[in-house]
């Protein structure tokens, strides 16, 4: 789950980057408030819901099912960048898989190589990581990547960085319990100025960024 990992995730600010060219973000308090915004409005209707059970999926050994998720997921990616960000980091998770677990992969690359989620979920299975414990990681990883661009690009000291960190990942467990808890028919809402950011950015004049 380390922003290390060899799958892209710092490269991408999903929206963060043209958000702070809008002045959307502008400070701490705003970068609160827009991660705050994501992880209840964003997480809990669409990534953590669809990691269960694409995590179901896989210790089942349902492969139809888990493709139905995949799909699932990248029509809940509301932006070209977005759905190819998605894409990317599934191509770049399943490299690494196989580098370290390659049975592993053999008969899910289909599904691994379009999202980054299905791969967690598989090797997770694997390893015999708790779903509880994948989450938080997968939350984790998430918001740290989010934080990392903020302080990047508004700029932000690093330890103002460590703090929005520090008061932001205490909402963490509270949205994996709210996530457990959504029904089907809920999972995927749409987040309309997120999409908008994300559009935006496609044509931003200066970027750092890949989405």
């Amino acid at each position: 789950m380390s922003p290390t990992l060899p799958i892209g995730g710092f490269t991408y600010s999903q929206g963060i980057e043209q958000a702070i060219e809008s002045n959307w973000i502008s400070d701490v308090d705003t970068a609160q408030q827009w991660l705050d915004s994501q992880l209840f409005s964003g997480l809990i209707y669409t990534d953590l819901p669809i990691l269960i059970r694409l995590y179901q999926s896989v210790a089942l050994g349902d492969k139809d099912q888990a493709k139905e998720w995949s799909d699932i997921l990248l029509a809940c990616r509301e932006t070209s960048e977005l759905r190819q960000e998605e894409i990317n980091r599934g191509r770049a998770l399943t490299r690494v898989i196989e580098g370290i677990e390659k049975s592993a992969v053999s008969g899910w690359e289909k599904i691994t190589n379009t999202n980054h989620l299905s791969g967690y979920a598989l090797i997770s299975n694997v390893w015999q990581i708790p779903i509880d414990e994948l989450l938080l990681g997968y939350s984790w990883s998430w918001l740290e990547n989010q934080v990392s661009a903020i302080v990047k690009i508004i700029p932000l000291g690093q330890t103002q960085g460590q703090q929005l960190l520090h008061q932001l990942v205490k909402q963490v467990p509270e949205a994996i319990n709210k996530s457990k808890e959504v029904s089907w028919d809920d999972i995927g809402r749409s987040q309309p100025a997120f999409a908008i950011a994300s559009s935006l950015h496609e044509t931003q004049y200066t970027r750092i960024f890949r989405s």
